[in-house]
């Protein structure tokens, strides 16, 4: 009977300690594995030197991106509101062109002069103005009237044009300051179409955001951009701007009175690291246009000067980690190299994404933000490693090291 009893009393314990240890081993294998946490890399900071622009030491001045509305990098007297002669012109452009677009390469309607045009050149002859002969009954294009109008300044052509257009030089007047208020451009003001009269004024700031219209205008940025015109009839002709095509610049609109002094507004290009970058600047007060123009030239290439190419990242580098418990690792990567042109001084900033992650099961990868003063770049990332599950034995043993009973 006893020996009944301990065989009975054995056999429990034992079906105990199976059951047990099925129990165990079945709790250990279906237990959710933990979510693995990433750790970003540190990466180092680029910096870049303070600009140094070179300003001119008179009248007033400004310079800035093409492509960024309302920045300055640099200037004096930004806001202060001065005649600026023949740079008027680029107005009459713009507004006539907003009333009778043209597109690249067009050349418009076609524009019989009349006796009143005929006599503009004597009158603006008379005030020691710029002209070009305008014969009564001579036949020409819209865009050959805007070329004598901006390439050699031509008053007597300038006024024919706002003519045409609006009927006479008072509507004209009208409509161009309506044209700046939609525009949203302040402190920019005209009474005429020529520049001629000191009340056609702006801010060098204003002047930035009115050469960024022009550049944009398909029919002025062709017409400023060339070096000579011929226009039959009427004659053959070199572009005012004579810093044009030296040391980048681009055009665009030169202007001299005596209330005035000589100004030029200018567009410029460069190429940094294989990346174009334009900019639009302005001079005003000159006291004649060599200087206004060697001057342009300068402020350009200072400006030029203080861009920057920076290596924001190379190809292949590790900027974050993920490390199972089991042993597994991933990585994230940068797909390819990275930088980006600044201007002036900026320091970088990276952020890198953590996703995380749960064995199997691998995200898409993300992309790394790098801030380089005001340049926001996004730097694609691909995954190296992976996290795969862990073996049984590894499942088996971890309530043990995780009760501290193994190691």
């Amino acid at each position: 009977m006893r020996r009944r009893t301990l065989a009975l009393t054995a056999g429990i314990t034992t079906g105990v300690l199976v059951s047990a240890t099925g129990l165990y081993t079945t709790l250990a294998l279906l237990a959710p594995l933990p979510a693995i946490d990433g750790r970003a890399l540190e990466r180092a900071s680029v910096a870049t030197p303070i600009e140094t622009v070179t300003l001119p030491g008179y009248g007033a001045s400004a310079v800035g991106p093409l492509d960024e509305p309302g920045e300055v990098y640099a200037g004096t007297d930004v806001d202060t509101v001065r005649p600026i002669a023949s740079i008027t012109k680029v107005v009459t452009a713009l507004v006539v062109l907003e009333q009778a677009p043209l597109g690249a390469g067009e050349s418009g309607p076609t524009i019989t002069l009349d006796a009143a045009a005929g006599a503009l050149d004597e009158q603006y002859l008379a005030i020691n103005g710029s002209i070009a002969p305008a014969e009564p009954g001579l036949e020409l294009t819209q865009r050959q009237i805007i070329d004598l109008m901006l390439v050699w300044s031509a008053n007597n052509y300038a006024d024919t044009l706002a003519i045409w257009a609006f009927g006479s030089l008072d509507a004209y007047v009208v409509a161009a300051n309506e044209w700046i208020a939609r525009q949203g451009i302040e402190n920019l003001r005209v009474a005429d179409a020529t520049g001629f009269s000191s009340e056609s004024a702006a801010s060098p700031r204003a002047l930035l955001e009115l050469g960024r219209l022009a550049i944009a205008n398909p029919a002025v940025a062709e017409s400023v951009a060339q070096q000579r015109i011929d226009v039959p009839g009427v004659g053959a002709f070199e572009n005012r701007n004579t810093a044009l095509g030296l040391d980048g610049i681009t055009g665009l609109k030169t202007g001299t009175t005596f209330d005035a002094g000589a100004c030029l507004l200018f567009s410029g290009r460069a190429e940094i690291g294989g990346e174009i970058v334009d900019v639009v600047g302005v001079v005003l007060g000159a006291d004649v246009h060599a200087q206004a123009a060697a001057d342009a030239r300068g402020l350009l290439l200072s400006v030029i000067d203080d861009y920057r190419n920076i290596e924001l990242a190379t190809a292949g580098e590790v900027v974050a980690r993920w490390r199972a418990p089991w042993g597994d690792e991933a990585e994230l990567r940068t797909a390819d190299a990275a930088s980006a042109v600044v201007w002036g001084d900026a320091v970088s900033q990276s952020f890198v994404p953590t996703p995380t992650i749960r064995a199997g099961s691998t995200p898409d990868a993300p992309s790394m933000v790098v801030q380089l003063g005001d340049e926001q770049v996004r730097v694609p990332l691909e995954w190296s490693g992976a996290i795969d599950g862990p073996d049984l034995g590894w499942r088996l043993l971890r309530p043990l090291r995780e009760a501290g009973l193994v190691d």
